[in-house]
């Protein structure tokens, strides 16, 4: 019997392998900047070997993951920002704010499940290698 990944949600799109296409999730995104989203799946998918997209249309998020393994990064498209939930430990805060990062953590299942929640990340922000370092950093353990 195939392992199941958790409740599959009417809104929520998941790739078999790799990336999404983009006709999945440019239509939902319509009016938002999407340049930095654009640029962060395609360094993941460069960077994480077997990692695989999924796409909630209703609440506008992308989830990563490897192999059978659980989700390790959540990146909500707001109008101003991304919002980015990584499954790495909360203590990191204090480094990402020296790396001049806001973060507004959030009681959602992610923060009460241990995970650093909440990291906004401006749409303009020229620290994309910074940001890729620290989505690596969610598939490095447990």
């Amino acid at each position: 019997m195939k392992k199941r990944r958790g409740k599959k949600g009417k809104y929520v799109i998941r790739a078999k392998g790799g990336l999404l296409e983009d006709t999945v999730w440019k239509r939902t995104l319509q009016g938002y900047p999407i340049p930095l989203v654009c640029s962060i799946r395609e360094k993941l998918l460069q960077r994480i070997p077997g990692i695989t997209e999924k796409f909630n249309s209703n609440s506008r998020y992308f989830g990563y993951w490897t192999g059978d393994d659980k989700d390790r990064i959540y990146i909500y498209v707001q109008k101003e920002n991304l919002v980015i939930d990584l499954h790495i430990e909360p203590s990191y805060v204090s480094e990402l704010e020296k790396e001049g990062f806001v973060i507004k953590p959030r009681d959602n299942f992610q923060g009460q499940a241990g995970w650093l929640t909440g990291w906004q990340v401006p749409h303009l922000t020229n620290k994309i290698e910074a940001v890729i370092k620290w989505l690596r950093k969610a598939f490095e353990g447990d």
